[in-house]
């Protein structure tokens, strides 16, 4: 029965069972396992044999591990084909067993590591009606505690749990809350029937009455929500103030710890894989737009930069798959307001027949006809707020600078590349980390270049807007890019690839080339030139070619360079490069 009845718990959304078992299997198990525990915790688990108590806690835990540990899911965001009945019976059943659970954290605290996922993938699966075991949930304060590897207490967590209750609590929430107790509290109303009922009007539920549901990303949702800086009262001590900001630190620095746990803990590893890493990813680049007291928190900052590596794939060096930026926009324009806004005609949603032809053309179509308007709109806006951020005051902290260089990877759309360039066009060194090492710098300019020699690992060409952009970074500014910066790396690589591809295929693309490179000065020609000579007489054409050769140019001896400066000119460039078509 425990099997069955737990068959949807740490899952961060509801999971189709029709292809394992059958309806009446499931309504008989749930009800089975709900009665059990309610059972149990009425006779009380002090008053049970100590080996038939031990026996019972291991074996439900021991489910629960079963459920926790799994790496693939197949989820279905909204439960499309599990009748909200279906829903109801399971949450039961998995909030009778965290409540039994519950009172052995005081005895086991490593029960924890497992209930604290268990409780999280639930929590996003409440409905309307269980507003009450919402209120249970966030009154367990052993839960939501942060400890240290030695076990010690670092944080209880109280503000974060009082911010939930407080919206539970709500004067126009309480009548419902005390409806949902009834339910499931006091038993006047505990047949399935009208709790499935109730349930199933959550579609329809309008105004302030209903906090329910929190959705899967719940916990995430907390960073990425939009808190002043100021008091929703108005202050007239400074020390308010203060104190304000010390809460909203307090907030969103336990629910990121609580979260990095989740994500790095070896139990509940099926309620992380279950969340997109984009989708997490966005929520948490949502911190950037705090106040600058939030992103100088070192708690703050410390913790979010784990989380970054961790999401990214930089911790483990690990590349990513176009997903994560497919599921970064979505996560993007579902948070936005256009996602709120009443949809419009299709034939307003298509572009017209000579855009799509320019796109094709200029090779945009691939990256950006994926996306609806308002998704890219959505993300426009939402990079612009970014970047402001960053002018103003981000650009001192290692870690915003990583969220910025997220959008300079290659899955993103062109329009998107060429924004944050143009925005930060002053500021562009600023990109660059100091002592940042070489492994690290290496990883993020592999996700931001898009391949290596098109005709030999078949990788897409570069957009021309992407390619002006760079190019027009290179060019003269208040602030020169020196050639170890980070933008000039990456400059060198992506102008050097396209040169190096031109030269192999057509004279359209090197003329093209030609035009975007007027106007660098000779120090950066020299380096795309040699980059580019340097990559086809390698003969790999591979990514991590490309990158090797532009550090050997750009960051090697400068012994005789300046003798190399003098001689060079486009049309030998050209000629030299042309003569390695043969050796690769």
């Amino acid at each position: 029965a425990l099997n069955i009845a737990l068959g949807a718990s740490f899952n961060a959304y509801w999971v189709d069972h029709s292809n394992t078992n059958t309806l009446e299997e499931e309504a008989i198990a749930c009800s089975f396992v709900s009665s059990f525990t309610s059972f149990v915790q009425n006779v009380a688990l002090e008053d049970l044999d100590g080996a038939l108590k031990t026996k019972l806690v291991n074996k439900i835990i021991d489910s629960l591990g079963q459920f926790g540990g799994r790496s693939h899911l197949s989820t279905k965001s909204k439960g499309h084909n599990l009748h909200p009945a279906c829903q109801s019976w399971f949450i039961e059943s998995e909030f009778s067993v965290f409540s039994m659970l519950c009172e052995e954290i005081r005895v086991q605290d490593s029960i924890r590591s497992l209930l604290l996922p268990f409780a999280f993938s639930l929590v996003g699966r409440l409905n309307v009606a269980h507003e009450a075991m919402a209120a249970f949930i966030f009154r367990q304060e052993e839960l939501f505690q942060l400890k240290n590897k030695s076990n010690t207490t670092e944080g209880s967590g109280h503000l974060l749990r009082a911010l939930f209750l407080g919206q539970l609590s709500l004067d126009e929430r309480k009548l419902q809350l005390i409806h949902s107790s009834n339910i499931f509290t006091s038993g006047s109303l505990s047949s399935l029937r009208c709790t499935a009922d109730f349930v199933g009007k959550s579609n329809n539920a309008e105004g302030g009455r209903f906090l329910l549901p929190l959705g899967a990303v719940w916990m995430y949702n907390v960073l990425s929500s939009t808190m002043s800086s100021q008091s929703d009262r108005p202050l007239s001590a400074s020390s308010r103030n203060d104190e304000h900001d010390r809460n909203m630190a307090d907030i969103l620095s336990h629910a990121l710890q609580l979260l990095l746990q989740l994500e790095t803990a070896p139990n509940g590893t099926s309620y992380t894989v279950s969340i997109k890493n984009g989708t997490k990813l966005y929520h948490i680049t949502n911190m950037c737009l705090f106040p600058e007291k939030i992103l100088s928190n070192d708690l703050i900052g410390s913790s979010l930069e784990i989380l970054f590596k961790h999401l990214s794939g930089t911790e483990c060096n690990s590349t990513s798959d176009s997903s994560l930026v497919k599921d970064f926009i979505k996560a993007c324009f579902e948070h936005s307001r256009l996602s709120q806004e009443p949809m419009k005609r299709k034939e307003d949603e298509k572009d017209s027949t000579e855009t799509q032809l320019y796109n094709m053309l200029t090779g945009e179509q691939s990256a950006s006809s994926a996306y609806s308007k308002d998704e890219l709109k959505a993300l426009d806006d939402f990079i612009d707020d970014l970047c402001n951020s960053y002018i103003e005051y981000g650009g001192q902290y290692p870690t915003f600078t990583n969220f910025i260089r997220l959008f300079l990877r290659h899955d993103f759309p062109a329009k998107t590349i060429t924004a944050v360039l143009t925005k930060l066009h002053p500021i562009l060194h600023v990109l660059t980390i100091e002592e940042e090492d070489k492994q690290s710098l290496v990883f993020s300019l592999t996700q931001s270049i898009s391949g290596g020699l098109p005709s030999l690992d078949s990788s897409r060409r570069d957009p021309s807007s992407v390619l002006d952009s760079f190019s027009t970074s290179l060019k003269k500014r208040d602030k020169e890019l020196t050639r170890n910066d980070y933008v000039y790396l990456l400059a060198i690589a992506v102008l050097s690839r396209n040169l190096a591809s031109s030269s192999q295929r057509c004279d359209c693309g090197l003329q093209a080339m030609k035009n975007r490179l007027s106007g660098v000065s000779t120090i950066v020609f020299y380096d795309i030139t040699q980059a580019a000579e340097k990559f086809l007489r390698s003969g790999g054409g591979t990514k991590d070619s490309l990158i090797s050769c532009v550090f050997d140019i750009c960051m090697g001896s400068p012994k005789g360079l300046n003798s190399a400066l003098n001689t060079g000119s486009w049309d030998e460039a050209i000629t030299s490069l042309k003569s390695v078509k043969h050796t690769i």
